[in-house]
């Protein structure tokens, strides 16, 4: 647009210069309108917001997740045509069916009044595992005659997580069939207090706190406290794997692209979430991580 208003200027001096006045009015109105048109596009873009929400930021393959973005058009000028897009990973719409499948528009071309918002709504269903990026949300306006153009990003992205398929365990034990254990016990180094196991001779070493009073007045010799030794029955299932070795689908161009859902990566992947779950359902304390 600098070449326009350098064409204009020049020819307006030479219109001038040579007494033109029909090409002089010309150019009048030809600046006229590139210099409103740039403070239109300009207005337009700066008074411009939106805002992203999702009903929930954590899945399972298979379930539906609600977008909702709201615009505004904080200025008191009409804005005739926007179009907006919310961006999702190129790696997520490229295989079929889809990692995220789109159910709805994200896509839309839309017109503001003064002062006015505007919803989009759209779904998206998970249909593999992964960490992914919704958004950001990108908008492009301008003037009516198409003489500038404005890109703004209105909203930070978010993100999902989907947590690999869950299928129970039917009949698999952890619990240790074994009455006893194969490693001997060596070092008890703490004694919970909260849990009393009797009374016994006192040590040197013993705080004052830990003396039975009782047992020492009745026989004329110091007892201490006997605690139970505790212990958290806490369990960690970890997953290593390889992208090289997992087979995954590869892309156009030969590019690395996501798992595949018979890829042994995602079927281990699938066994270690399952295994988290049944442990938890065995009251111990387990905590299901995501394994990217």
């Amino acid at each position: 647009m600098a070449r326009w208003l350098v064409g204009a200027i020049l020819l307006l001096l030479v219109a001038l210069l040579l007494d033109f006045g029909l090409l002089a009015y010309a150019m009048y109105a030809l600046l006229g309108v590139l210099v409103l048109s740039r403070w239109l596009a300009d207005s337009w873009s700066a008074n411009l917001s939106a805002t992203r929400e999702t009903n929930r930021d954590r899945v399972e393959i298979g379930d539906q997740v609600a977008v909702v973005v709201t615009l505004e058009n904080k200025g008191w000028l009409p804005i005739p045509w926007l179009l907006l897009e919310d961006l999702l990973p190129r790696q997520a719409l490229l295989h079929n069916p889809p990692n995220l499948q789109v159910l709805g528009r994200r896509l839309q071309l839309v017109s503001f009044r003064s002062r006015m918002r505007k919803t989009i709504l759209y779904q998206l269903q998970c249909n593999r595992r992964g960490y992914y990026q919704l958004g950001p949300l990108v908008a492009e306006t301008g003037d009516v005659f198409g003489l500038y153009r404005r890109y703004r990003i209105l909203s930070e992205p978010g993100f999902l997580l989907a947590y690999p398929k869950v299928i129970g365990l039917a009949g698999f034990d952890i619990a240790s069939r074994r009455p006893i254990g194969e490693v001997r016990l060596s070092h008890r180094l703490y004694e919970d207090p909260t849990r009393m196991a009797g009374v016994r001779s006192y040590q040197a070493g013993d705080p004052l706190n830990r003396i039975h009073w009782g047992a020492t007045a009745a026989t004329g010799q110091l007892h201490s406290n006997n605690g139970q030794t505790t212990a958290t029955a806490d369990d960690q299932c970890r997953l290593r794997g390889d992208r090289r070795q997992s087979g995954t689908d590869h892309g156009v161009g030969g590019q690395l692209g996501v798992l595949s859902d018979r890829s042994p990566l995602h079927r281990t992947a699938s066994s270690a979430a399952q295994l988290c779950v049944r442990v938890v359902r065995l009251c111990h304390g387990a905590d299901r991580s995501h394994l990217d």
